[in-house]
């Protein structure tokens, strides 16, 4: 199979896992957002499939989403979802993988590399998601919000998206016997030693 027609399959494949991740998810009273696998899929994209396949795949299930199809949290969709708190997250998945894929080894499948990149993932999305959440929050008549007070708000999300980087970094660890041999890398990247 054609090396592209193969990251193709695999970027839709990533974008489908995230989308399962974000609709199986746990609701929380508003405006927290529910709780979801959809940032370890996120990372997992960029871990396997580097920066700019990752960044496809996160970009493909945000079209979806944006065109409507119930793939987001608690199998919503729709462009209105990038209006609200979350859609700093929503975005963030794509920096998330762009950064976790530039940092990642697809060579030689390390844990301790796997783990830095997918730490930055995280890092890049709360850069990105973080600030938007605040902002629309802070927007609201009714309240006055602060970047510390919602990075509070956010703080138990951030442990569990660590968690989430620690499992990402264990499972392509793992499963470095198959991902030697099935995932494409290019001819250049081939003929070093």
């Amino acid at each position: 199979m054609n090396d592209n027609v193969h990251r193709l399959v695999l970027a839709a494949l990533l974008a489908a896992l995230v989308a399962a991740g974000a609709v199986f998810s746990i609701p929380l009273p508003p405006p927290l957002p529910p709780v979801t696998l959809a940032v370890f899929f996120a990372l997992l994209a960029g871990l396997l499939l580097g920066p700019l396949w990752g960044t496809a795949s996160l970009g493909l299930y945000l079209l979806i989403g944006s065109l409507g199809l119930p793939v987001f949290a608690n199998a919503s969709g729709g462009l209105g979802h990038f209006a609200g708190p979350t859609g700093g997250f929503l975005l963030g998945y794509m920096a998330a993988a762009f950064c976790a894929g530039l940092l990642a080894d697809r060579r030689g499948w390390s844990f301790s590399r796997a783990l830095l990149a997918a730490l930055l993932g995280i890092a890049a999305l709360y850069l990105l998601g973080l600030p938007w959440f605040r902002a629309v929050l802070d927007a609201r008549p009714d309240r006055e919000l602060s970047l510390w007070a919602a990075f509070l708000i956010m703080l138990p999300y951030l442990v569990g998206d660590i968690v989430k980087a620690v499992a990402a970094a264990a499972l392509v660890r793992a499963l470095k016997p198959l991902l030697v041999n099935l995932l494409p890398i290019t001819a250049k990247a081939k003929a070093r030693p």
